[in-house]
């Protein structure tokens, strides 16, 4: 239960949300929420903010990490080197326009337009060309045979330029400036995983380099996916050792989201909940992008085309980010607590959909970080919203399970693009925090879900609790007031006996005494009536009261049912229309007469005394048309769809007594004859009552159910 505004305060006050309207709390203090107009500024302001910190990262961040030395020193590999980081060891050459050859490359480099660096920096979405020089120098004793790692997995074009003479056992080595003395070896995401030069997860190939020579190797990187390129030089034992551990954690890492995956998604369909769905399309797309984008699809479905890999990378983004979207509406309960926000999150769900094409594009530059920006603000405010959760329900833990995955995402979020775009190095700690994040918070944000499912099944148990415990109260109040009305026949017959005696009798003989004597049993004979309506109200709902229907004359039966307002101030109301009075019916003429009755006592009774209560009948093609019309108070639109219901009164009875059972009979008789009761009525203005019944089709057998 939320707390009051003076107490912990709405939780959707925070960011501006009108409160939910079932919620009880108390008042809330003047200009404590901000409105909608407020909040979408201060989402504009942050999608500003962090656009400034990202996109301006997007082609040259790394540029901002030149080294300080005139050239880059080659990395020495000794007797003792096992991996080591050729950060510090290269240097690089930006081509914004695409235009550069090798052979410029190697002017450029001669002319010392390279740039050395200190560290591998991410260069974001570009499509600039990168070149890099990359320098060894095997140290004397140490072994000739040396393995060159390359990554991301997901780079499109990694071209490696080697010269060829770095083999030869009296070659010269360092930097020749003829391009034909250099040999190409094409890595990347669209080389066919059968033609690499080593088929692993990244990009690896095996170098044999000349004793106490330097040797320059130059590459080329070009992508429509991020570039974050990171080196590394493996002696072969040491890399086997690393790729077993390496290939131990992403199989640990996507088992793991395989089987929450398959799990989640039976879970979900059992229990029928939305949260819980799209949380596992959620991790089904974590799953998806992890496979292709750490390169373990290419090792499991060898050569497949690179466009292809390029679409599930993007695309798994993208679906991720949309099906997040669908799972904080369900969790946040958008659609009750801020139908707004959750237009707002459905339109970035479909603007993603719509960006999926662009995953094969140069497009895909400009829409990755406008979905990466978008999915910075969506954390954050379900970070803000679920720290509010937390903070106005302190005894329930799933918002604590909500915050904490948030908070994990936020972190691996930031800290990944800050890795792309070239804030941080691209090695600055472990590969991908995104990808160890995502583990936490799936892990941590299932628990939660988890908690909430736990809750919701003990919650549909209690209803289901009450809801029995309220069914037998039920039967016992019915068989109650059923055995009360039934002892109330005898003491009714024994007064209207007496008073028949006392007529017959002859010792009452004054007109006066015996228009009381009258009274008397007109009103012993409405309390039966209304112990037989209580009792059939009962039998009503028991399925146990049956119709006798009779032959009768529409007219003859209107005459019944009104009869008994002869002589009385409700006769001179009445303003009674009968069309055709020798149209035969086969009705149950006393119970129908009933639910007339009851149209017309209720007109009397919720109209003014001066205003008449029109009373017509007649036939309309194939149906038979009462109709009840009086000039009284009249009902608002919500109240004429609850009429019918079980002790419903309008609130214009209020001060009229009623138990509002006449209406539900009236309803329940009609229905089974097979006919319908419509209600018309405005507000000040008055009601009109409509009953319906088929010409041809009403029942014609005895024992013929009211429960229609």
């Amino acid at each position: 239960m939320m707390k009051d505004a003076n107490n912990r305060g709405e939780w959707w006050g925070w960011i501006g949300f009108p409160p939910p309207r079932h919620n009880g709390c108390g008042r809330r203090n003047a200009g404590s929420m901000a409105s909608p107009f407020v909040l979408f500024r201060r989402m504009a302001g942050l999608i500003a903010l962090l656009s400034a910190l990202l996109l301006p990262f997007a082609g040259n961040a790394a540029d901002n990490a030149i080294a300080a030395v005139s050239d880059a020193e080659p990395l020495q590999l000794g007797p003792t080197t096992t991996s080591a980081t050729l950060a510090g060891h290269f240097a690089r050459l930006v081509d914004p326009d695409r235009k550069l050859d090798f052979a410029t490359i190697l002017k450029a480099d001669a002319d010392g337009q390279m740039e050395p660096r200190e560290d591998f920096r991410g260069a974001g979405q570009t499509r600039d060309i990168h070149w890099y020089r990359f320098d060894l120098l095997r140290a004397p004793g140490a072994p000739a045979d040396w393995l060159l790692e390359m990554g991301e997995a997901y780079i499109d074009h990694l071209d490696l330029f080697i010269p060829k003479a770095i083999g030869a056992a009296a070659g010269a080595a360092g930097r020749p400036q003829d391009p034909a003395a250099y040999r190409l070896v094409r890595l990347g995401d669209f080389v066919p995983f059968s033609q690499r030069p080593m088929q692993t997860r990244l990009h690896a190939l095996p170098l044999t380099l000349p004793e106490g020579k330097p040797v320059s190797l130059y590459l080329r990187v070009d992508s429509v996916s991020a570039i974050r390129l990171s080196a590394r030089m493996w002696a072969p034992a040491a890399y086997i050792g690393h790729q077993t551990t390496d290939l131990l954690f992403q199989g640990l890492f996507l088992g793991v989201l395989g089987i929450l995956t398959l799990g989640y998604v039976a879970l979900g369909l059992l229990l029928r909940d939305g949260a819980l769905l799209a949380y596992t399309g959620y991790v089904a797309t974590v799953f998806c992008y992890y496979l292709f984008a750490n390169g373990i699809a290419a090792v499991l479905l060898p050569d497949l085309p690179g466009w292809f890999m390029n679409m599930m990378v993007g695309s798994s983004g993208f679906l991720g980010f949309a099906a997040a979207l669908t799972m904080w509406v369900y969790i946040l309960d958008l659609k009750t607590r801020a139908p707004w926000l959750r237009r707002c999150y459905q339109g970035l769900a479909l603007l993603a959909l719509l960006m999926l094409p662009s995953t094969v594009s140069p497009l895909y530059t400009l829409t990755n970080p406008i979905v990466t920006v978008s999915a910075l603000v969506v954390v954050v405010i379900a970070l803000v919203l679920t720290a509010r959760m937390s903070w106005a329900n302190p005894g329930d833990p799933t918002p604590r399970f909500y915050l904490a995955s948030t908070l994990i995402s936020l972190v691996g979020l930031l800290l990944t693009q800050m890795s792309l775009r070239g804030v941080l190095p691209a090695d600055f700690a472990v590969a991908d925090p995104y990808q160890i994040s995502s583990m936490l918070a799936v892990l941590v944000l299932g628990t939660g879900l988890a908690l909430r499912i736990g809750k919701l099944q003990s919650e549909r148990l209690r209803a289901r609790e009450e809801s029995a415990f309220a069914t037998k109260r039920a039967e016992e109040q019915r068989s109650f007031v059923a055995m009360l009305s039934h002892e109330f026949r005898t003491p009714l017959a024994s007064i209207d006996s007496a008073v028949q005696m006392i007529e017959l009798s002859g010792t009452v003989e004054a007109p006066s005494a015996l228009a009381r004597l009258q009274r008397i049993r007109s009103t012993t004979h409405k309390m039966a009536e209304l112990v037989e309506l209580f009792l059939s109200a009962d039998a009503l709902d028991q399925g146990a009261l049956a119709l006798k229907p009779e032959p009768v004359a529409l007219g003859q039966l209107m005459d019944e049912v009104l009869g008994g307002l002869e002589g009385t101030e409700a006769e001179e109301r009445l303003d009674l229309s009968i069309e055709i009075p020798d149209r035969p019916l086969l009705v149950d003429a006393p119970f129908l007469g009933v639910a007339i009755g009851n149209l017309v006592q209720n007109a009397l009774r919720y109209s003014p005394l001066d205003t008449p209560v029109r009373v017509t009948a007649g036939e309309d093609g194939n149906r038979i048309v009462i109709r009840v019309a009086d000039q009284g108070r009249g009902m608002s639109a919500e109240e004429v769809e609850r009429i019918g219901s079980i002790y419903f009164r309008a609130s214009s009875s209020r001060g009229t007594k009623g138990s509002g059972l006449g209406l539900y009979m009236t309803q329940k008789i009609v229905a089974a004859h097979g006919g319908t009761l419509s209600v018309e009525s405005v507000r000040d203005q008055g009601s009109v009552f409509t009953i319906l019944l088929p010409v041809t089709d009403g029942p014609s057998e005895s024992g013929h159910s009211l429960i229609p």
